[in-house]
Parts: C-alpha cells; structure tokens; sequence
C-alpha cells in the first residue's frame, strides 16, 4: 500500500471509497481500486483505465543549496564551529554524511560553562572513532578552556581516544587534576601545546 497518495484536501467523490469492489465512474467504465482506513482517514489507491494519460505530479521546487557539488558544500561547512556542525548533520542524509566528513574534524572546539564538555568529548570522539576502532586519527586540537563542567572523564576519553592530538587548551577548567593531564601527556606523543592555566 502506498501512503503518500492518502487524500488531504476533498477529493472528488468518485475517489473515496469505502469498500474493495471494482466502482463505475460517469462515463461507464469500471475503475479497479483499493482502499482502507488509517487512524479514521480514508487513504484510496485508484488505478485509472489503460490508456488514459494522468497529470503530471507536481515536483517541490529543489532549494538552491541542494544543487551545490559536495566538494563546494564541505568546503562551505569547513567554516563552521563544532556546535553549528552538529546541528548541520541533523538538517538531512546529505548533510548528516558531509558534516561528518573527518577532513572538518581536525578540530573541536567547546565554549560555555554550563556545557557538559565530559559528554560532549565522549559522544563526538565516539562517533569520529566510527571508521577506525577506538582511535580518532583526525584529530589533533582540543580548546575546552572555559568549560567549567570539564573533569577528568574528558580528558581521559581525549587521552585514550585521539593520540595524534598537537594541542590541548583547558584553562579555566577547574576540576581537572594533575593525573588526568598527565594521562594525555604520557598517551599523546605529538603534543605540542597544552594550556591548563
């Protein structure tokens, strides 16, 4: 049965119908069609008579983003800050796909003292990791500084999950201690810059 033909607006009343046999329309033909009941609507699937030439269906305009190449896209979307990216791969299939292009995720970048940075980490290393098990070869900057919520999880899921990280910058990240950053030192041996003033 196919839904997308369910009658929204009053459809003609040759159109409705209520039961399985074949109907007879005006002009003396009989009209095989099918029909049942979905949450009180009457859906109807009406087959027209071979040879009879039916209207064009009316395609929705396509927007004008949508006929950008997906080169021109990621280059546009490369722009964009973690949180836009994220809300970006929610917009459809395409954007989903190119949103999580791991060329855009060199980078992650957390600002707001009541984001819960711990959770932001684990979820989107977790979803960077998908291609390569556990491992998030793409990344290599970390900025959470001014996350107050950041801890020790995070970091953790930092040190275990992206050895090629070259920059760290925590300041202003109260609850992290001293064996938490000690961890990504000893398990990210590209390490460049680390900011946990």
């Amino acid at each position: 049965s196919d839904l997308s033909m369910r009658t929204l607006s009053t459809p003609s009343p040759a159109l409705i119908l209520k039961s399985n046999p074949p109907q007879t329309v005006p002009n003396g033909h009989e009209t095989s069609s099918t029909s049942f009941n979905v949450t009180g609507e009457t859906v109807a699937l009406v087959h027209p008579p071979p040879g009879t030439r039916s209207r064009p269906s009316k395609v929705p305009p396509t927007a004008l983003i949508d006929i950008l190449p997906d080169p021109v896209l990621l280059h546009v979307l490369s722009y964009l800050s973690t949180p836009q990216l994220c809300r970006c791969a929610r917009v459809c299939r395409r954007w989903y796909n190119l949103a999580w292009d791991p060329r855009l995720w060199s980078a992650i970048r957390l600002t707001g003292e009541l984001l819960n940075a711990d959770r932001a980490l684990k979820v989107l290393t977790h979803r960077l990791c998908q291609d390569t098990p556990n491992v998030c070869l793409t990344l290599e900057t970390v900025v959470a500084s001014g996350c107050r919520r950041m801890s020790d999880r995070g970091l953790r899921v930092v040190a275990q999950c992206c050895p090629e990280l070259r920059r760290l910058e925590v300041a202003g990240c109260y609850n992290v201690s001293n064996e938490a950053v000690f961890d990504v030192v000893s398990q990210c041996p590209n390490l460049e810059h680390l900011d946990v003033s």
